[in-house]
């Protein structure tokens, strides 16, 4: 009896059904958060913990150089320039990792570079043991780059094993748990605990279906990889179909130069790549508040207040991570980021305009400056933070998927390191003005860029996005969404031909109710679409 109990859990391990979710909403939500926490500890916790732990920090840098025989310890301005530095050089890290992200990804697999953390993990360790604030930014710098490499490719393993039903919500889930980690690592925690458990976890989960399908072209462990993820009850051979479509839509790069020079020359590529980068600009502050919220409101503040001020910033961030988790969608990445957006760019104003009632008018408005910080956390986690970093990946087809998603972080890495290097030396030299030619004008030309080119992503298969990039015509993106519950065509040809089936229906139908369009303009329409 119970070698028969070893042999069916056995049997149980090896076929990952313990692990599979196969479709059920609870067991993806509970799969994904616990796996998005688990890889994501390192990078959200040495991000988080510096910021209230900055006495700590200060204290240690001090007393290193002192124990080195100088007795006066570091000057303010060598301590200001140096932590800086060590906080920032994150960035550079992050944005080696995220360089080689394509390569791992795309030849190894998503799940395999969502576990490189681990390396980072250890040698961060290593380096605090040492006691030494020179190998402690070394040490940051070597983890931040594995770091890069995991979150990249948790991001597109999230985006390829879950349903399109579900995407939004389970790409929300890994920004969710970041978010999370930086509230726990704020107060404590040992990264090498959790990644252990991500490198455990990984060896149970399959690789993603559309990796397995058009990267190493093995259909029937794609059909295994769908069933594991998505159930039996889901079509196979449509959601299979729809993988191949997608795969039809572009050619597969031999290079990354070549695919670099594709991604260039390529219209819809580029205009992918641009929307994601723009999409990142419009949360540069969240990283120099992240980092330096308690030295910016010590200017009103104690450092006790200052530093629990800071803990509701990132609570507060946590709590509408969540909340975004429910209605991502519902209402879609479009409204969410644009409306989130402009809220969280005023607040930053109003942040100014308290700061400077504090100084000339009323102590009082100092409250002011932490409600304007916690409002700008709550934008973030409801929606600028999690639908920045995974829109990319919806709006790229999959042969360039992992690469288009890396050259927008590599390059948002380093115009983060370029702001967050910036903003205390800044700020010590003109104040709360910094925020004006730092964080306020360039989120407003952001917000105009997008809202003239972003399209909507939300339910639609990323085939039928690719069409209207293609096409340039914004219009057609409500078109199409629209399309597929007035139409009764349910067949698909090819990518193009399914966008212009479903468009067609919905302007034929159009025309019915409203007598405003002829048919003749939906030909039109086919005519002009078949000649791109």
């Amino acid at each position: 009896m119970f070698e028969f109990k070893i042999e069916w859990i056995r049997s149980k391990i090896r076929t990952n059904n313990i692990f599979s979710p196969r479709g059920k909403i609870i067991r993806i939500i509970v799969l994904y958060s616990i796996y998005s926490f688990v890889v994501n500890f390192q990078d959200a916790y040495s991000n988080a913990y510096p910021n209230t732990s900055i006495n700590s920090f200060r204290n240690y840098i001090n007393g290193s150089y002192i124990s080195r025989g100088n007795h006066n310890g570091i000057t303010v301005g060598a301590y200001v320039w140096l932590w800086s530095f060590y906080l920032n050089v994150n960035f550079i890290g992050f944005l080696v990792g995220t360089f080689a992200t394509p390569y791992i990804t795309d030849n190894y697999g998503r799940k395999v570079g969502s576990t490189i953390s681990i390396v980072g993990t250890i040698l961060m360790s290593i380096s605090i043991w040492a006691n030494s604030p020179e190998l402690l930014i070394i040490g940051r710098f070597i983890c931040s780059a594995a770091t890069g490499i995991s979150f990249g490719s948790l991001i597109l393993f999230v985006q390829e094993t879950t349903p399109t039903r579900l995407r939004g919500t389970a790409s929300f889930l890994s920004e969710t748990l970041y978010v999370f980690t930086n509230v726990v690592g704020m107060g404590f925690g040992l990264a090498l605990i959790p990644t252990s458990i991500a490198l455990v976890l990984t060896f149970f989960l399959k690789e993603t279906p559309k990796f397995l399908l058009i990267n190493k072209n093995k259909r029937e462990e794609a059909e295994e990889a769908i069933e594991f993820y998505q159930g039996k009850c889901e079509n196979h051979e449509e959601i299979l179909g729809e993988i191949i479509k997608e795969s039809e839509c572009e050619k597969c790069y031999t290079s990354t130069r070549q695919g670099l020079i594709e991604v260039f020359k390529t219209p819809h590529l580029r205009k992918a790549l641009f929307i994601g980068i723009i999409a990142l600009q419009l949360m540069k502050a969240y990283w120099p508040l992240t980092y330096l919220s308690s030295n910016i409101l010590m200017t009103h503040f104690s450092d006790t207040a200052a530093e629990y001020a800071s803990f509701g910033f990132s609570f507060a961030n946590f709590i509408a991570c969540i909340a975004g988790n429910f209605v991502i969608d519902k209402f879609g990445r479009r409204p969410m980021l644009l409306i989130n957006g402009v809220i969280n760019t005023f607040c930053l104003i109003l942040y100014i305009v308290f700061d400077r009632l504090t100084f000339y008018s009323n102590e009082n408005f100092k409250y002011g400056c932490i409600v304007t910080i916690v409002v700008y956390g709550i934008t973030y986690g409801l929606a600028l933070g999690p639908i920045a970093y995974f829109i990319t990946s919806e709006l790229t087809p999959q042969q360039y998927r992992a690469l288009v998603q890396s050259i927008a972080l590599v390059i948002d890495c380093a115009v983060n390191f370029i702001f967050s290097f910036a903003t205390m030396p800044v700020y010590d030299a003109i104040g709360v003005w910094a925020f004006i030619p730092l964080f306020i004008v360039p989120s407003i030309l952001c917000l105009i860029y997008l809202f003239f080119v972003m399209p909507e992503t939300k339910g639609r298969e990323i085939h039928e996005i690719l069409v209207d990039m293609k096409s340039g015509w914004r219009r057609r993106i409500g078109s199409c969404v629209h399309a597929k519950t007035l139409s009764a065509t349910t067949s698909y040809r090819s990518c193009d031909e399914d966008s212009v089936v479903s468009t067609i229906s919905f302007v034929t139908i159009h025309s019915v109710v409203h007598s405003e369009t002829k048919v003749d303009d939906a030909m039109s329409l086919y005519s002009y679409h078949i000649r791109l």
